[in-house]
């Protein structure tokens, strides 16, 4: 399961991220099983992916499962909307107009 084409993006993020040829390998396989999962027009062949990386079919459901569960906390610790103004911020605004008045 060699990936030698790249796009920029993902030449960016295995160079910050350091990532090795066989992490690369175990991000693709958990990515596929996600989307064959989730996605209902997405067709994936565990067995396939097994065979390539020489590992069990229950290694990559692993790999998956601990994968998701990762992912969906960190989803769920994303806020979104407008970032809550900081207190010193609200203070220093009402002492300006304090001031200005």
């Amino acid at each position: 399961m060699e990936y030698l084409e790249q796009n920029r993006r993902a030449k960016k993020l295995i160079a910050e991220l350091d990532l090795t040829p066989d992490e690369i390998n175990q991000i693709i396989a958990t990515a596929r099983v996600h989307l064959s999962t989730f996605d209902p027009d997405y067709r994936t062949n565990v067995t396939q992916i097994a065979i390539a990386l020489d590992k069990s079919r229950p290694t990559i459901y692993g790999w998956a499962d601990k994968s998701l569960e990762a992912l969906v906390i960190a989803l769920r610790m994303i806020r979104t909307g407008r970032p809550p103004k900081s207190i010193n911020a609200v203070t220093a605004t009402r002492k300006r107009r304090i001031k200005d008045a």
